[in-house]
């Protein structure tokens, strides 16, 4: 298994540098500017690189092992729905696709995952059916948005499916444990494309099925009875509640939410003057610190999963309303 995960990790690497290649020929480029973070003009699409090895090791496998080495029910849409979402962000990374088309496409993904999956008895109710797909598409959105920063989006989807891997092996899931494993490979390889001074950003391609396969692997993991949902929730809170918090206020001081913006935490932190690495270190902290511990509580005892995640939830919304109030302060003093 350690010598598929680092071969993933090296063709994810490589196929990353051909993407970047692509790019650079195509002029794929993300400019300097009002809503963006970095000061040089940077290739965007990388993502694909890591995506395409992604799907190339799961062609692999089924191939040698065959089909049941991977199945889980519901894995035939996990794939389709990320495959459609590599697709619509490969095409907006060329073309502006209309907003409104993309989120339509986005729920349609999100909501064929959840009817597969509760056609396999994961989603419990009819509410908890509509909230997965809610979540799912909020999630897809969500990495996109926290795509902003080098290094952002890749470690965190590096954090977040490695706890993923040990959810799975704790509750003996070898196809969830398969897929969190390929995932968090694929993300490592594409990192050193994106750390420090960035060569090539993920772009959509790369973003929204990042977004998708953590929503995808939480939503079965949660409905399969590998861990319980306050556990899930806490497993990718850092950026539900950046983002989310950050989504209602824009909506009520009444802004225009839906359009791009330099809003979130970490884009005010850059914007006050830190560096793209300190500013990964920070989060970074925040998920080994506040997180894990979190995450490690509620699945050794299942009595205070509930509380564990409400402190979580409370401790980051505080941080996060102290930050933009001190980062406002500040812009105002100068």
């Amino acid at each position: 298994m350690l010598l598929l995960i680092l071969l993933a990790a090296l063709l994810s690497f490589l196929l990353t540098g051909v993407a970047t290649w692509y790019a650079k020929r195509r002029g794929l480029v993300d400019h300097p500017g009002e809503r963006h973070s970095h000061t040089e003009p940077t290739p965007r699409g990388g993502g694909a690189g890591w995506v395409l090895a992604f799907f190339l090791f799961i062609a692999a496998e089924w191939a040698i092992a065959g089909p049941g080495y991977l199945a889980f029910g519901g894995l035939a849409f996990v794939l389709g729905g990320m495959a459609v979402l590599a697709a619509l962000g490969w095409w907006d990374d060329h073309h502006d696709l209309d907003a409104r088309l993309r989120a339509a496409i986005q729920l349609l993904v999100s909501g064929a995952l959840v009817a597969a999956f509760a056609r396999h008895g994961w989603i419990d109710g009819w509410w908890y059916g509509a909230a997965a797909v809610l979540f799912t598409a909020w999630m897809v959105n969500l990495y996109n948005f926290m795509d902003g920063s080098n290094g952002m989006a890749g470690t965190q989807g590096l954090f977040v499916f490695s706890l993923l891997a040990w959810l799975f092996a704790r509750a003996e899931d070898f196809a969830g444990l398969n897929l969190a494993l390929l995932l968090m490979a694929c993300c490592a390889g594409f990192l050193p494309w994106n750390l420090g001074r960035a060569r090539v950003f993920m772009g959509d391609v790369g973003s929204l099925v990042l977004g998708f396969a953590v929503a995808s692997l939480l939503v079965y993991g949660v409905g399969s009875g590998a861990f319980e949902l306050p556990v899930g929730l806490m497993v990718s809170a850092l950026f539900l509640v950046d983002a989310t918090l950050t989504l209602a206020r824009r909506v009520l001081r009444g802004e225009r939410w839906y359009n791009a913006h330099r809003q979130h935490l970490y884009q005010r932190l850059i914007a006050a003057g830190w560096t793209h690495g300190r500013v990964l270190a920070l989060y970074q902290a925040i998920n080994l610190l506040l997180v894990l511990p979190g995450v490690v509580i509620g699945v050794n005892d299942p009595a205070r999963a509930w509380p564990a995640a409400t402190v979580l939830a409370a401790l980051l919304a505080l941080g996060w309303y102290l930050s933009i109030k001190k980062i406002g302060e500040l812009a105002e003093a100068r």
